[in-house]
């Protein structure tokens, strides 16, 4: 197991010793290891578990400066989790913490099937119930058919433009009037185009007396029927013309040098300023319903093809030419006040929406169909198409279909309500276990990222349900207002057009809460996505991805830093270099969006050349080598990396199959009483604290496994020493972390550095020795010239004070000789901890860590370690030996001094 190294630290981070050079392991080995002849001391022994513990034997020492260092030595042996657990026992605070990180995670994990079918449900659901197949069949064939077949400028049977053609006011009318009109009013059956004179076949008009309807079986009258659009579709409510306008005043832009007047008359009409049809039309601008005016209605139903085609020549001119012949004016708005001579178009339109609802029966929808022209003050005319569809009752399905789609709706729902009353029931338990006020206890005990998480699924589910229940209420206003539109259909009378302005309000507002009701759904799955995120890092191969973001965070915080600066310096310089003839590139969020798309290869490379070829290759290549070749590789750099590190550390975790069996497991043990759940354990503590959780888990009492075993009922002295274990191990993970295999290398190198610096402070003290005893052998040598000086030839001292001088020479060399022993007996036992405590259990806990970690080079630096150590534990050997055999030899001398000191 890990060692606890954090609780011995301090022993050796205190010590400072002397930074020189390495020792090489050749003058390491070159060390004398063999005991003095006549020594009566024991080699200092050792040995080394399996695990890779150093060790010594319990054998009896003669000398008590090694037994204390040896016991030394041992009070600093690193112990295992399970010894600290039995010896120490564990913090209330550490033990509950892991109780509820377990329960938490179980939780977490047990919701993983609850959220897929909540998304599974909704998906069925959403699908069942939109049906967005349908409406994108109907709409995309409403918008083709006005695309391709509402046609001008005709040649022959040949229309020559289409809606993409129209750029001014005429175009207009050619196209409303002979392509549009004819398009949606169909006069009766169409048949083929006539063949060509080179292919001189028969044709449809050589055939005299063609029928123009067909009575086919089963209909009541013959096709085409009245209002009838794309043979399975009817227009409802004819069609209606709108439009906006800019009023005209004084907002002319002049030179600020020149006359005003003279300007103003030069010029000679009013400007009409506006921001529609700037750039080309987008969705938003194609639903907003207000501000349109000048309303005329073409009734089908009431009006024959001609009489149509005269109200739309009547709108064109402003009634001139019905009031030169004496006809009746069509145009209702041309005739009303003063303005009848006004055309229905002029130089203050802005916009004209062309609008019409057509039911489809075959599928039960409504599509209201809006036809847009975007009058820009550049001289421009942008044409739009936007239909938005709702079905008249989405439960009007096959009994399978239903039945499915109710059954994912009850799922759905009753999801959504346990979440909120999961989420209601943690809150009252945060309000109750605090005793701060009510603000303070949601924001200390309750408030949490993935609690928000919960909050916002209910909340947008809940929105989700309301706008789908107002959209349906604007489905049903529809439908009550059908069975009147139909009848005046049938039967026109002098409420028709009140009837239909009402009806096409009602769809209007069915099109906007249908769109709402969309856009509120599409954002559900995205928070049902992070609700799978926490499930997910319940399961350790399954927080792969997760993990790898909140270890890539620091590093792609500081990297979207560099990138959004580099990124917005080209957007807007690609605003600043295409805006003016690009229009991808005219605005900021376009530059943006276009910059960011042509960073993953789409680019119009064509429409760039525009502004000149070298310009925008030049541009394009800067470009490329920054934002790509450069950000995009260092962006997946970075995430790679953390992956790579995330995925190291998973590679022996524990996989989704086998946790679901071991979940199993526990649960046959349990009902074995071979084990208690944790969340027993978890409400004994609550049930001796009242149910304060927070005082519960800020408790630092040591917890025993006899007590566990006595307080919990029925829990077995295994689990409890486990639950202890595991808590420790937890606790030293989150104070430690987890040591990559680079900063074990690095650590490895500090560690080994550290240690021959130390072995060369004891060849120092070896050194000290040595020059001792070359001092004690002159010193002990007869016929030596110290020798005679002290003692002199005979061997007497020549004075008191020469006895003296030696006495205490002896003494102080003695004392320090086993100083310095000592001393490095207490090195060798730091070097003991450090490398058992910092390395050892560090990196050789596991079994699969030491048989991933032999495989690389970090083994031969755990071997190069323990031979290091070896080789330290012979030289602290050979230094006892040398300090020994001096303090020896100084005490037969002392003892001889005294002797001829007592005979003199």
């Amino acid at each position: 197991m890990r060692a606890s190294a954090s609780l011995r630290r301090n022993s050796y981070r205190g010590s400072a010793l002397p930074v020189t050079q390495q020792p090489s392991v050749a003058s390491l080995r070159s060390l004398p290891s063999e005991k003095p002849e006549g020594s009566s001391l024991k080699n200092l022994e050792t040995l080394v578990t399996e695990n890779g513990v150093l060790e010594f034997p319990e054998t009896d020492m003669e000398d008590d400066a090694l037994q204390a260092a040896v016991q030394t030595m041992k009070r600093h042996k690193t112990i295992t989790f399970e010894d600290i657990a039995l010896s120490e026992g564990v913090k209330q605070s550490v033990y509950l913490d892991y109780l509820k990180w377990e329960i938490d995670t179980e939780s977490a994990f047990l919701e993983l099937p609850l959220t897929i079918v909540v998304l599974i449900s909704f998906a069925m659901l959403a699908m069942n119930i939109l049906h967005q197949e349908q409406l994108y069949t109907m709409e995309t064939a409403i918008e083709r058919d006005i695309i391709e077949n509402a046609n001008f400028a005709w040649s022959g049977h040949f229309g020559h433009k289409g809606i993409l053609q129209v750029h001014s006011i005429a175009d207009f009318w050619s196209w409303m009037r002979l392509g549009f009109l004819g398009l949606v009013v169909k006069p009766g059956w169409l048949y083929s185009e006539p063949a060509p004179d080179i292919l001189g076949g028969p044709d449809m008009t050589s055939r005299p007396d063609m029928p123009t309807a067909w009575l086919f079986n089963g209909y009541e009258r013959p096709a085409p029927v009245a209002n009838e659009y794309l043979h399975y579709a009817k227009v409802i409510s004819g069609i209606r013309m709108r439009q906006s306008v800019s009023g005209a005043g004084d907002f002319c832009v002049l030179p600020s040098l020149l006359d005003p007047a003279l300007l103003s008359q030069w010029l000679a009409k009013p400007c009409f300023p506006s921001d529609l049809g700037l750039l080309s039309p987008e969705v938003h601008e194609a639903e907003n319903f207000l501000g349109l005016q000048r309303e005329e209605f073409l009734f089908p139903d009431l009006f024959t093809i001609q009489e149509l085609t005269q109200q739309v020549l009547d709108m064109e001119d402003g009634c001139a030419y019905s009031n030169a012949t004496g006809n009746a004016c069509r145009c209702e708005w041309c005739s009303a006040g003063a303005q009848s001579l006004r055309p229905w178009i002029d130089e203050e339109t802005s916009r004209v929406e062309i609008s019409m609802v057509v039911y489809n029966a075959q599928y039960g929808s409504y599509t209201y169909v809006s036809v847009n022209f975007m009058f820009n003050r550049g001289g421009h005319i942008h044409s739009f198409i936007h239909c938005l569809s709702a079905f008249v009752n989405p439960f009007l399905r096959p009994g399978p279909e239903l039945a499915l789609t109710l059954v994912a709706a009850t799922l759905w729902i009753g999801a959504l309500l346990y979440a909120l009353a999961a989420e209601l029931t943690e809150i009252r338990g945060a309000i109750r276990n605090s005793n701060a006020g009510l603000r303070k206890a949601l924001w200390e005990d309750y408030v949490g990222f993935y609690n928000m998480v919960d909050w916002s699924s209910i909340i947008v589910g809940s929105l989700a349900i309301g706008y789908y229940f107002q959209s349906r209420i604007a489905a049903s206003a529809v439908n009550e207002l059908l069975p009147s539109m139909i009848d005046a259909s049938l039967k026109p009378d002098a409420n028709y057009q009140s009837t239909v302005k009402e009806f096409f309000r009602a769809a209007e507002d069915m099109s906007k809460a249908k769109k709402d009701t969309e856009l509120q759904l599409m954002f559900y799955p995205l928070i049902i996505m992070m609700r799978l995120f926490r499930s997910f890092e319940a399961q350790p191969r399954l927080a792969l991805v997760s993990a790898t973001l909140k270890t890539a965070a620091p590093d792609l915080g500081h990297f979207f830093m560099i990138f959004l600066c580099v990124y917005l310096c080209f957007v807007v310089s690609s605003l600043l270099f295409f805006g003016q003839d690009l229009e991808s590139f005219s605005t900021m969020d376009r530059a943006l969006h276009t910059s960011f798309l042509a960073m993953f290869g789409d680019w119009d490379w064509n429409a760039m050349t525009d502004v000149g070829m070298l310009r925008a290759a030049v541009w394009f290549w800067v470009f490329m080598v920054m934002m790509v070749l450069f950000m995009l590789n260092m962006l997946l750099a970075i995430i790679m990396d953390a992956y790579q590190m995330e995925k190291y550390k998973t590679s022996d975790a524990t996989t989704l199959w086998q946790q679901i069996l071991d979940m199993i497991e526990r649960r046959r043990q349990y009902i074995r009483g071979e084990r208690v759940r944790l969340t027993d354990v978890w409400k004994t503590f609550r049930r001796q604290y009242a149910g304060k959780e927070k005082a519960m888990l800020s408790s630092d009492q040591l917890l025993s496994v006899e007590y566990l075993v006595n307080t919990v009922t029925r829990m077995p002295e295994q689990q409890a020493l486990r639950t202890m274990v595991h808590s420790l191990k937890r606790d030293d993970i989150l104070t430690h972390g987890f040591m990559t295999e680079e900063q074990v290398n690095k650590h490895v190198e500090k560690t080994l550095g550290s240690m021959e610096l130390k072995i060369k402070a004891i060849l120092e003290d070896v050194e000290f020795i040595n020059d001792k005893l070359d001092f004690f052998d002159r010193l002990l040598a007869p016929g030596d010239a110290e020798y005679d000086f002290y003692f002199g030839a005979d061997g007497q001292s020549h004075d008191q004070a020469s006895r003296l001088w030696i006495y205490n020479s002896i003494t102080a060399i003695s004392e320090e000789l086993q100083q310095n022993f000592v001393r490095g007996i207490q090195r060798i036992g730091t070097w003991q901890d450090e490398f058992e405590c910092e390395f050892m259990f560090t990196l050789c806990e596991r079994r699969t860590e030491r048989r991933r970690l032999r495989s690389r080079s970090s083994d031969l630096k755990i071997a190069r370690s323990r031979r290091s150590w070896r080789m330290a534990c012979a030289s602290l050997s050979n230094c006892w030996h040398k300090a020994w055999k001096p303090c020896r030899s100084c005490q037969m001398l002392w003892r001889a001094w005294t002797k001829k000191s007592d005979a003199c």
